[in-house]
């Protein structure tokens, strides 16, 4: 068997591969020998086609489609290689693999197993490598979370011979395009999870993880436990065979598109599991470590020209990338020490490594690493975006926002490159970090087009900083004029960064009430927005009600406009505007209400602290007035004060404290 991927079935149109004498099908497979179907079966088959060409949409076409399946595939069998490697039949068994049964669905993947090779070649051929993936694929739905143990028994001896098949050709598998892509779906219903390496994986949104609400949350997902149902033995057993099998392949499968694709399924199946991939990824890199030898010595006989070739390569890097998204805390940490640490701005520059460097900024849960980075990267921020690599400067700025560290060194540094890259830091009075971000490739700055992805996603970043580290770019987003936070705000980037700033409880009301007074000058056209709508609703829930009865008002007089837009009808019914046509009166009591019940929500959980420390502030700020003007009846009586409210802070705090006690008590007895 050849890792060409050579078609044993390529020439389906011509005689010699694929035969329709006197209606039956004969198929030439890779492994030399002719799979036929009888012309009854095969005619059975072409006059079904017309009936699962269109899914069923009641209950009783769903009812009749399973029968239609069960009956079809007792026809198939014995006949179900020829059948699935047949152009117009093998869409018929698809089909029909969806509608079956959990019995049939097994029959069916016996019958391609029943000799150790027939999978393999299935998998060789054009059409029947789909309907192999189509079956794993019904298999793993049926499976489910939380299998039955018939179930369990259904479909367990299938996989195993299923595994048995691939891992016997391992080699072969793991180089052709059309086996390959099976084996990934084969690991995916093993081990509970989606394994196929997919542009999602590796996406922007994953390297920024924490720091975008496109990305997700802040907590770390890599160890989180499978969707699915875990056949742990099977694939343990495959995983041992199949890299014993590649051992002596490699580096070779690093370079290949579907080897690489392959092994980063193999690390994604493995995922949270540590002791399998402290082997695993030491093995991948080069090294084989000894049994029982330490954490933080596992890669020690890794050659790092070995590593930094992986980061150079096209297929490589994506490899490394699944192998930073996979590995366990300390072997990340050694990977960094051993081969990031002190060579950043070499791999920040280079065109292919970078892309390691952001996944390595998206998996680390390590401050140390964080504070690293930006020792060495922080003052080569300007740098870097000139050179179009602003994605590691994005990718570090999400990891000091996820790992809360480095805030404000990395905002000033992102401050000092931005200033160094445009021609004045201020323009009218205000400071252009916000619109530079914005509009970081654009050199006509608002005026040139759509914004940055990645200047918007930084500076959508920066607002989920602690306030008091990013002073500069939150004055920056609050003084944006018009034409600018309008732009901004209607495109998709920029509408989230927008977004951040006005749906933050941490930012002060007044810079937030600047920017929605710039956004006022055409609310029709922000709500027709798709992008512009979600900034208008974040406006609204930061706006005092005058404001907001300004907003429906104008979106009242734009009603039709707006409603012709796929947003439209959900936009005015959020924000009532049909009720404030009819009775601006009651819409106005009804807005009050709603403010007096989130008013007293905030104010049960959790409002009273923040009151508080504003009452304290407001203390220490009028006692300090008083001092620095030298006036005011000092001494005994300002320490009387003092005491009086000091004693009134701790009543209420132990007033408070009895409270959540009692709460919890009541609760715990209801249970």
């Amino acid at each position: 068997m050849s890792r060409d991927g050579g078609d044993a079935d390529g020439g389906a149109g011509t005689s010699s591969f694929n035969k329709h004498d006197g209606g039956g099908v004969s198929v030439l497979g890779c492994d030399g020998k002719r799979y036929t179907v009888d012309e009854s079966t095969a005619s059975y088959f072409h006059e079904i086609e017309a009936l699962v060409a269109v899914d069923p949409d009641t209950p009783e076409a769903v009812e009749e489609r399973t029968i239609l399946a069960g009956n079809a595939l007792e026809e198939a069998r014995g006949h179900e290689m020829a059948l699935s490697m047949d152009a117009r039949c093998s869409r018929v068994v698809e089909k029909l693999l969806d509608a079956c049964v959990d019995d049939d669905l097994a029959t069916y993947v016996r019958g391609v197993t029943a000799a150790p090779t027939d999978f393999f070649t299935l998998c060789k051929s054009l059409f029947g490598s789909r309907v192999a993936e189509r079956a794993l694929g019904c298999v793993a739905a049926r499976v489910g979370k939380d299998p039955t143990a018939e179930t369990l028994e259904t479909f367990a001896p299938a996989l195993a011979a299923i595994g048995e098949s691939l891992s016997s050709a391992a080699v072969d598998a793991a180089y052709d395009p059309r086996v390959s892509p099976v084996a990934r779906k084969f690991l995916s219903v093993v081990s509970g999870r989606e394994c196929a390496p997919s542009a999602k994986a590796g996406s922007l949104a994953g390297k920024l993880k924490g720091g975008t609400s496109a990305a997700g949350a802040f907590a770390d997902s890599g160890d989180a436990p499978p969707e699915r149902h875990r056949f742990e033995a099977l694939l343990r057993e495959y995983s041992d065979t199949t890299l014993a099998a590649l051992e002596s392949e490699l580096w070779g499968l690093t370079e290949d598109a579907c080897g690489s694709a392959f092994l980063q399924a193999m690390l994604t199946a493995h995922r949270g599991d540590a002791a399998a991939l402290n082997w695993i990824i030491p093995g991948f890199l080069g090294c084989a470590p000894a049994e029982g030898t330490k954490e933080g010595e596992l890669l020690a006989d890794a050659k790092e020209s070995d590593v930094k070739q992986l980061c150079e390569s096209r297929s490589g890097s994506h490899l490394f990338e699944a192998i930073l998204r996979a590995a366990p805390r300390g072997l990340t940490h050694e990977i960094f020490r051993r081969f990031f640490r002190g060579k950043l701005r070499g791999i920040a520059s280079h065109p292919t490594a970078n892309f390691v460097l952001q996944a390595l900024f998206g998996a680390t849960r390590e401050q140390d690493h964080v504070t690293a980075a930006l020792m060495e990267l922080g003052p080569d921020f300007g740098s870097l975006m000139r050179e179009r690599r602003a994605g590691v400067v994005a990718s570090l700025l999400a990891a000091c926002a996820r790992l809360r560290t480095g805030e404000r060194d990395a905002a000033k540094n992102l401050a000092r490159g931005l200033t160094a890259k445009t021609a004045s830091a201020r323009v009218g009075g205000r400071s252009q970090l916000a619109p530079s971000l914005l509009w970081l490739d654009q050199h006509s700055g608002a005026a040139g087009g759509r914004c940055s992805v990645l200047g918007a996603a930084m500076l959508q970043t920066i607002m989920k900083f602690p306030p008091e580290t990013t002073p500069q770019f939150i004055e920056s987003i609050a003084t944006l004029p018009p034409n600018e936070a309008l732009g901004a705000a209607c495109d998709p980037g920029g509408s989230r960064a927008l977004e951040a700033f006005l749906g933050s409880t941490a930012h002060k009301p007044k810079l937030k009430k600047e920017l929605v007074d710039a956004l006022a000058h055409d609310w029709i056209k922000l709500a027709s927005s798709a992008c512009g709508s979600h900034v208008l609703q974040a406006a609204y829930g930061c706006a005092d009600q005058r404001t907001r009865e300004t907003i429906v008002r104008r979106m009242s007089q734009g009603e039709k406009q707006i409603a012709g837009t796929r947003h439209g009808p959900y936009l005015l019914r959020r924000l009532g505007v049909a009720d404030f046509k009819g009775d601006p009166e009651q819409w106005r009591n009804r807005a009050k209400v709603a403010e007096d019940v989130k008013a007293d929500f905030a104010k049960t959980f959790g409002g009273d602290e923040d009151a508080e420390e504003e009452e304290e502030n407001a203390g220490k700020g009028k006692r300090k007035a008083e001092e620095s003007d030298g006036g005011g009846g000092g001494g005994e009586d300002d320490d009387d004060d003092e005491r009086v409210a000091k004693k009134a802070k701790k009543e209420k705090k132990e007033k408070k404290e009895k409270k959540a006690k009692k709460a919890k008590k009541a609760k715990k007895e209801k249970r």
